[in-house]
């Protein structure tokens, strides 16, 4: 009997050199004991291939064939689509057109603008030329805004150039010409009155009525001086409105009747800031519409009264009382 070194396995056959299971040399064994423990070689693992045993005389097997090559060949890897250029291309050409169209439109809207504005701008010189007048005094306001909104106006100016009006000394003060203005004093405590010429277009219906008008020594008259609309005499009595202003240093305006020669106060004297004091000008106004009368003071509107006493187609006077010396200039009626 023989047994492999290796595994422990034996064989009965003596002819046997080698290990059928590792191809060791085995070796000779004595005879056993048949009442011993019988030694079982360990389980071999029979999943990988055995070994096979040869002759260390004999050459080594020739080695496997190898695996044919596999009869497919694999898809090469997948490239990647490149993504267009042209909807973004398309985008940002629109958004540039846009773009370009917009900036057109402004330019346009600007150009507009500033066209309107040279036409308002021109227009706004025109009216000026066409409503200057030659007042050296400067008794129109510059911030007057007072333009009459009826297109189909005349306007009738008297500067006071040339001698129409009533002058000369008399029991209740003293009117004359200087230097191209209308120059008035009452006497001490009392009033005067002067109507324009009796004229056409001295009268005062439905007319909107200035004058400038300022205090020669600064020394206003303490009882006022002004303006009168719709004035005529009835058996050599006065008859009209009176629009008046004391600029000394509280200024005050006041709006009087004048019927059958007597004076009453329809507007007490209310004290405004809108009157200049001193020497410097200021300009009166009345806008007449029916039998309303609007009255306004440098282009600003102070107070309304209604002509009740149905004067209406009077002619405008010139006031003023007491001592201090006024002068009237730029008379525009129109109508």
């Amino acid at each position: 009997m023989k047994r492999c070194p290796q595994c422990n396995r034996t064989y009965a056959d003596d002819a046997l050199s080698f290990c059928l299971d590792d191809g060791s040399p085995l070796l000779s064994a004595p005879i056993s004991d048949p009442g011993a423990t019988v030694q079982f070689p360990q389980p071999r693992d029979t999943s990988p291939q055995a070994t096979i045993a040869f002759n260390p005389g004999q050459p080594p097997p020739p080695p496997p064939p190898a695996a044919p090559p596999p009869s497919w060949n694999p898809m090469p890897p997948q490239t990647p689509q490149k993504r267009s250029v042209l909807p973004w291309v398309l985008g940002i050409g629109a958004v540039l057109v846009f773009m370009g169209i917009g900036v057109v439109i402004l330019i346009f809207a600007v150009a507009k603008i500033a066209n309107d504005n040279n036409s308002n701008s021109n227009s706004s010189n025109s009216n000026k030329v066409a409503n200057k007048n030659s007042n050296k005094n400067a008794n129109a306001d510059e911030t007057n805004t007072n333009a009459n909104t009826r297109s189909n106006l005349t306007t009738f100016t008297d500067d006071f150039s040339s001698k129409g009006w009533g002058t000369g000394e008399s029991q209740y003060g003293n009117i004359w010409y200087q230097d191209e203005e209308y120059h008035m004093h009452a006497t001490k405590g009392g009033f005067i009155v002067m109507y324009g010429p009796d004229k056409p277009e001295y009268k005062t219906e439905n007319a909107t009525v200035r004058v400038g008008l300022r205090s020669i020594d600064g020394n206003p008259p303490l009882t006022g001086y002004g303006l009168t609309v719709h004035g005529e005499k009835k058996d050599g009595k006065l008859e009209d409105y009176g629009f008046l202003i004391k600029n000394g240093d509280s200024p005050k305006y006041a709006i009087v009747l004048h019927k059958a020669g007597a004076e009453t106060k329809m507007v007490d004297w209310t004290p405004t800031t809108t009157i200049r004091t001193g020497s410097l000008p200021n300009q009166l106004e009345v806008r007449i519409r029916d039998l309303k009368l609007d009255f306004y003071i440098n282009g600003q509107f102070v107070t309304s009264i209604t002509d009740e006493q149905t004067y209406r187609r009077g002619r405008v006077g010139l006031y003023t009382s007491d001592v201090g010396e006024v002068a009237f200039d730029d008379l525009e009626i129109s109508k």
